[in-house]
């Protein structure tokens, strides 16, 4: 899917809310995060955020993220926020539509954010007057997480989980952040033949025997697969080997 999205305000006269958090750099960080993990998912993504200069009027900053995700064609616009209203007066996530097909998203961003954090989910909320869900020609939808001047809000705020819930919502898919760590591949050690070689001095009475070895080190040897090498000027080395695809060796000292 072509996925077209903006970080609230952040230029000029387009400036965002102040509390216990800003939104302007709140947006910017978990915002950052659903873009990477919608990228994970194989979406693409086009940033519709005008820059921080030069400043913009707010009438400019609209009409910029608008005519720049129309111009892209995108199938879903997501405008990236964090709500305020008055110190420790309101709380929950909730997310703006103005179409049907906006609300399906708002309805399951809202329960995963709710789910996740455990924000009050205040249930998606139908705006209308909104610039960028009206005149943007995809679908829109503007997130608004939590309260940034509502303490008990702000003590959930999360932005990898909160990231997370929104691409769950809006993909039903759930993807980490973290690298993946690829799994140590463990290749079997060979197995040998368990019979003397010729040309050592095998010790009398004993399967055991000395081999005397090209590089001048000398091996005592088991067998083929465990034995003790002995090194002039180096440390002994130990080599083992259970002739069923497991052994190794070590240096001794």
């Amino acid at each position: 899917m072509i996925i077209t999205y903006d970080f609230g305000h952040g230029t000029g006269e387009d400036r965002g809310a102040e509390g216990y958090r800003n939104e302007e750099h709140d947006c910017r960080e978990y915002g950052a995060l659903v873009i990477k993990k919608l990228q994970q998912l194989g979406h693409t993504c086009y940033d519709c955020t005008p820059s921080a200069s030069p400043g913009l009027s707010l009438g400019q900053s609209l009409a910029y993220r608008v005519n720049k995700a129309n111009s892209i064609g995108s199938q879903l616009h997501i405008c990236m926020h964090v709500n305020a209203y008055e110190t420790d007066k309101a709380n929950g996530c909730e997310v703006e539509y103005i179409s049907a097909s906006g609300k399906e998203y708002a309805d399951r961003v809202c329960s995963e954010m709710s789910s996740e954090l455990g924000f009050r989910n205040r249930g998606s909320q139908l705006r209308n007057g909104l610039y960028v869900l009206k005149y943007t020609n995809m679908t829109a939808i503007l997130i608004e997480p939590f309260f940034c001047d509502t303490k008990s809000d702000c003590d959930k705020y999360d932005p990898e989980k909160l990231a997370t819930a929104i691409v769950k919502g809006i993909t039903g898919q759930t993807v980490s952040s973290q690298p993946t760590v690829p799994k140590p591949v463990i290749q079997p050690v060979p197995k040998y033949p368990e019979t003397i070689p010729e040309g050592v001095f095998q010790i009398p009475g004993t399967k055991f025997y000395i081999e005397p070895r090209a590089d001048g080190d000398m091996g005592i040897h088991l067998d083929r697969g465990n034995y003790l090498v002995l090194r002039k000027g180096g440390a002994p080395v130990v080599v083992y080997n259970n002739n069923k695809g497991q052994g190794g060796s070590k240096v001794l000292f």
